[in-house]
């Protein structure tokens, strides 16, 4: 748990794809806002979790926030690690944001060897610093913050976001709503008919010499 190593190597390609196309509405979804729940406030359903669990995560590590003036990758959200969550932002000007929860805990011992999402170079020291609930963390090029929300750790990386961005974001994280999460669930199967595609109907297969198909009469008379 927690190695910091993503299982879903297309949100990196994703996030290079959109930050090449300049984020210009291609490929990508605007979430300023998304702190603040719009529509329902109902939690995500049973089935909603079953179809999360078969595509590798669960719905209670997917969290939202306010990210003002970034937008999700498409593409960018998926399974993090052992078994956490991540979704990635990007700004106009492609500065990326990835905001990691995972059911941890942090503390003096734990928090350097805990590595910081696409840090470069990879192996580079990560330095923490108590900051009030949380922590202010850095390695290499990136920076980060990180809380905790109950039983999960929420955590907000980037290379140019400032300490401050980094720390609203992190703490005014919360659950994803049933609605937010429908809307990165796979599609529901559609319900399988009785009879399976394919199959052939149920058919009698008749002889032409048997009484009542319709059929000649192939038998041979007396004489013949």
């Amino acid at each position: 748990m927690g190695t910091g190593v993503s299982r879903w190597p297309t949100a990196e390609a994703a996030v290079l794809t959109a930050l090449a196309l300049g984020l210009s509405g291609c490929g990508a979804e605007a979430v300023s806002g998304a702190g603040e729940s719009a529509g329902s406030n109902e939690p995500p359903t049973a089935e909603q979790q079953e179809r999360a669990l078969a595509a590798g995560f669960d719905v209670g590590l997917v969290y939202v926030s306010a990210l003002e003036g970034y937008q999700v990758v498409a593409g960018g959200s998926g399974v993090y690690g052992a078994d956490g969550y991540q979704t990635i932002y990007a700004s106009p000007s492609g500065d990326d944001l990835r905001l990691t929860v995972e059911r941890r805990s942090l503390d003096d011992r734990s928090c350097a060897a805990l590595p910081i999402p696409a840090a470069e170079p990879f192996d580079a020291e990560v330095k923490c610093t108590r900051d009030g609930e949380g922590w202010s963390r850095v390695s290499g090029d990136r920076n980060e913050f990180a809380v905790a929300h109950d039983d999960v750790l929420v955590r907000v990386s980037g290379k140019a976001a400032n300490a401050d961005l980094l720390r609203t974001a992190a703490e005014q994280a919360r659950p994803a709503t049933a609605e937010e999460v429908e809307a990165i669930l796979p599609a529901a199967p559609e319900a399988v008919s009785e009879s399976t595609p394919g199959d052939a109907p149920d058919e009698t297969v008749t002889r032409g010499d048997i009484h009542g198909d319709n059929a000649p009469d192939n038998s041979v008379g007396a004489g013949g």
